[in-house]
């Protein structure tokens, strides 16, 4: 067993782009203990207008499978395509970081979910105890989101247009759900989606199919 995970590994240099994986949770968790107060609201009065809709915490919370799911994809059956996407999940990290520790930012749009009314509530609230409401602008959800889609549609090792539609789709719900569920506000969104699509080109440039990595069919 060990003889052919060694072998794998030496076969498909690219998979060492995993461990790319601690440089982005220790980025993502140092400005998430440092700043929790004395933060810049990105709340605009348009914020007021999106109403607040438990239910698409599901669609937040499954961007976590997401991410993993198309990465573990990427890394077994693309070797041009992992790199691009751990790198550029690497600059929306390192990026984002930087503003929140140069500019601490978040939104108090959130409803008080003290008393939960169903599941949907009883969720939510979980999720606002363990994700601070700081650390917003731009929305890694969304940033990160763009990576993946624009990887996804990258490969060629998925060849069905209905599972790159339904990646997609997926995609733009977890991106919405953001300020569904009230823990981004729209700014956020917007400025997410700009730096993911600044991230994949910078990846794309840097890692080109001729002479950076093989596909694998």
């Amino acid at each position: 067993m060990i003889r052919t995970i060694t072998k794998w590994i030496k076969d498909n240099p690219h998979c060492w782009w995993a461990l790319v994986l601690f440089y982005l949770i220790a980025v993502y968790i140092l400005p998430e203990k440092l700043i929790i107060d004395n933060y810049t609201s990105t709340a605009i009065p348009f914020d007021d207008v999106i109403p607040f809709f438990a239910p698409a915490v599901v669609f937040y919370v499954l961007w976590f499978p997401l991410m993993f799911f198309t990465g573990l994809w990427l890394m077994f059956k693309d070797s041009l395509n992992f790199p691009r996407y751990m790198f550029a999940l690497a600059i929306c990290m390192t990026v984002s970081g930087a503003i929140y520790l140069l500019w601490p930012n978040g939104q108090d749009l959130r409803p008080d979910l003290s008393q939960p009314r169903g599941l949907f509530e009883w969720m939510l609230a979980g999720l606002y105890d363990i994700d601070t409401n700081t650390n917003v602008l731009p929305s890694l959800h969304v940033s990160c989101t763009a990576v993946a889609v624009a990887c996804v549609w990258a490969t060629p090792t998925i060849r069905r247009k209905w599972v790159l539609a339904a990646h997609t789709v997926l995609s733009l719900l977890v991106a919405s759900s953001t300020v569904f569920v009230k823990q981004h506000a729209i700014l956020d969104l917007f400025a997410g989606a700009a730096l993911g699509v600044v991230a994949v080109l910078l990846s794309f440039a840097l890692f080109r199919r001729k002479g950076k990595g093989r596909r694998k069919g």
